[in-house]
Formats: C-alpha cells, sequence, structure tokens
C-alpha cells in the first residue's frame, strides 16, 4: 500500500467543532471544551484520539521534519519553541485526517483484510522494538497500542487510495494552459482610457505597462484562476502578441499583452496543481459533511500541555510511518 507515502504528504485541516469557548487553529475556528477526558486529546462522533498516539505521532514528526538538508533544527541555534508550535500543528493536522477518514470507512462498512490486519502486527512489532526507553517512555505507547495505531493509519490509507482512484485526473490543455503576457493595471478610469488611446495610437504595450501599471511587476506568468473570471475570458482567448482592449475588474482596468499564449513545459506542471486541487476537493467534502453530522470536541488543555522535554537527545525516532509502508 504505497499510498500511505502519499496519505503522509496529503494536507487537509478538519475543524473540530463545539458549541463552546473557541479559538483559532491555521486559520480556522476550533471549538473545544476539557469534556474529552483526561488523556484523550480529541474525538469526533465515537472515535477518541489517545494522548499515546498524539505522543507517537508528535515524536515521528518531531524526527521527520527536524531537519534541513542534514541540519539539526533542534538545538540552541534554532527557535525551538516555533518548531515545536509548528510540529503540533502538523501533527494534529495529520492525526485528524486519519481520524475522518476512519469514520468515513466506518459509515461505509470499509475495513482492513485479515492481510492487512497481519501485516499492521508485524508492522507494530517491529517498530516498537526500535523504541529505545527514553521514547517509549515519553510516549507510553505499548506494542498493542501502536498496532491500533497502524490499524487506523492503514484504514485511512486504503480510503484515501478509493478516493483518489474516483478523481477525474483528465485534464485539457486549454484548462491547464499557462500564458506569459505584460500586464497593465489602473484604478482610474479617465486613465484607463486615455492608456486605451495611446494604445489605439501605437504606442509600444510594454513601455506604457512600465510606466503606468499600478502592480508590482508588469511581465506575468499565470494560469486560469488568477485574475478574475472577467480578465480570463478575454486574456485566454488572446493570441500571440495581440493586446486586450480595458477590461474592468478589481475595483479597476486590467491591459494585457500576450507574449506567449502556451507555456508547454508550465502548463504540464500545472496540470498536476489541478488534478491534486480536485482530490482536495474531495476531501473538502467529505469533511465538511462530517462536520455537520458529528459531534467533536478537543482538549485543549491536554493539547497544550504536550511538548518534548528540554533534553531530547534520545528522541530520534522517526521511522513510524516507514515501517507500517515496507509491511503494506
Amino acid at each position: 500500500m504505497r499510498i500511505i507515502k502519499r496519505l503522509t504528504a496529503f494536507v487537509f485541516t478538519i475543524c473540530i467543532a463545539l458549541t463552546f469557548s473557541a479559538c483559532t487553529y491555521d486559520d480556522k475556528v476550533v471549538y473545544f471544551d476539557t469534556s474529552s477526558g483526561r488523556n484523550t486529546v480529541f474525538k469526533i462522533g465515537d472515535m477518541k484520539c489517545s494522548k499515546k498516539e498524539a505522543l507517537v505521532y508528535l515524536l515521528n514528526e518531531k524526527n521527520i521534519y527536524g531537519s534541513v538538508d542534514g541540519v539539526n533544527l533542534w538545538t540552541d541555534d534554532f527557535d525551538t519553541d516555533t518548531m515545536t508550535s509548528s510540529i503540533k500543528d502538523l501533527t494534529m493536522e495529520h492525526i485528524t485526517r486519519v481520524y475522518v477518514l476512519n469514520l468515513y470507512a466506518k459509515e461505509h462498512d470499509v475495513e482492513l483484510s485479515d492481510d492487512e490486519k497481519n501485516a499492521c502486527a508485524d508492522a507494530a512489532k517491529e517498530y516498537y522494538a526500535s523504541l529505545n526507553d527514553e521514547e517509549k517512555s515519553f510516549t507510553g505507547a505499548k506494542e498493542k497500542d501502536i498496532k491500533e495505531m497502524y490499524e487506523r493509519y492503514a484504514l485511512a490509507s486504503k480510503i484515501y487510495e478509493d478516493l483518489m482512484g474516483s478523481v477525474d485526473e483528465e485534464v485539457s490543455e486549454d484548462e491547464a494552459r499557462v500564458m506569459e503576457a505584460f500586464v497593465l493595471f489602473v484604478s482610474d478610469e479617465e486613465k484607463a482610457n486615455e492608456i486605451q488611446d495611446m494604445i489605439d495610437y501605437g504606442y509600444t504595450f510594454e513601455r506604457l505597462a512600465a510606466t503606468y501599471t499600478e502592480l508590482d511587476s508588469y511581465q506575468v506568468t499565470f494560469a486560469r484562476g488568477v485574475y478574475p473570471t472577467e480578465v480570463d475570458d478575454v486574456v485566454f482567448n488572446l493570441d500571440t502578441d495581440e493586446v486586450s482592449g480595458a477590461i474592468a475588474a478589481d475595483d479597476g482596468y486590467y491591459f494585457f499583452q500576450c507574449l506567449n499564449k502556451y507555456n508547454e513545459e508550465l502548463s504540464e506542471e500545472n496540470k498536476v496543481v489541478i488534478i491534486e486541487k480536485r482530490r482536495q476537493q474531495v476531501l473538502d467534502d467529505i469533511v465538511s459533511d462530517l462536520e455537520e453530522r458529528y459531534f467533536s470536541d478537543m482538549n485543549q488543555d491536554l493539547w497544550s500541555e504536550l511538548s518534548f522535554p528540554e533534553d531530547s537527545t534520545q528522541l530520534t525516532s522517526g521511522t513510524f510511518f516507514e515501517v507500517l509502508n515496507n509491511h503494506m
């Protein structure tokens, strides 16, 4: 199940909702109280994420993302408080993603096969044996806990694979098209009329754009959706070297000259971006639906308390996801 790697990298965040006090989490409103229980970080429906599971994820995220090009970021040379906060944010996104997909699996009667469960058991045995005493003490997890975590993660991966298989990956060249252009934008209508007159008279568009645009740059490369629909409807019908008339949008007026109506390399890359957006939308729709139908809450007090000890040099485990991937 190599899809585990894709699930690990794919980021979307569930908004944990309750009708009590609120805070801001990852630009979303998160409602919480402490009814989840002393050792439960959050729950959604009848599913509970334990402190042990959160710490296993924290430990591994710390070591997976705690170095860049071989440089250890967990030293006095770096802001470890900010690092901890970032790792905790990433961990919360990751775990809630797994739980949402498990909830979806439960609703659709999707389960792991016996072979998949056996693979999880074998992976748990291997991973738990790899932990040193400090790591076992930090997480508090036993081998059976790791097995349960692996089963949830494998089921989430299985659901993710099924969902992604339903995504239409056909992207037309026109939809993915990336073009290059000179752009000129002014907010004043009278100035826009003057510019139009100069264009009609034959002034060089590049010089006009460099002189009059109110934007930071007058040469741009862009795909559909970067500018308002009114702009796309005009600009993506221009031929190379063609100049548009004034386009009213964004409380002002745009003018474009097409330099290259189809950048082949960037257009191919944009197809990947479009497909990922479609995948994201599938998951967003699932999250929105579950948010509407399930009671959820977060033990913010417990989550705030979770941190790494001052001396975390022995907390080096970062193979939790890799071990499962090798067995699936």
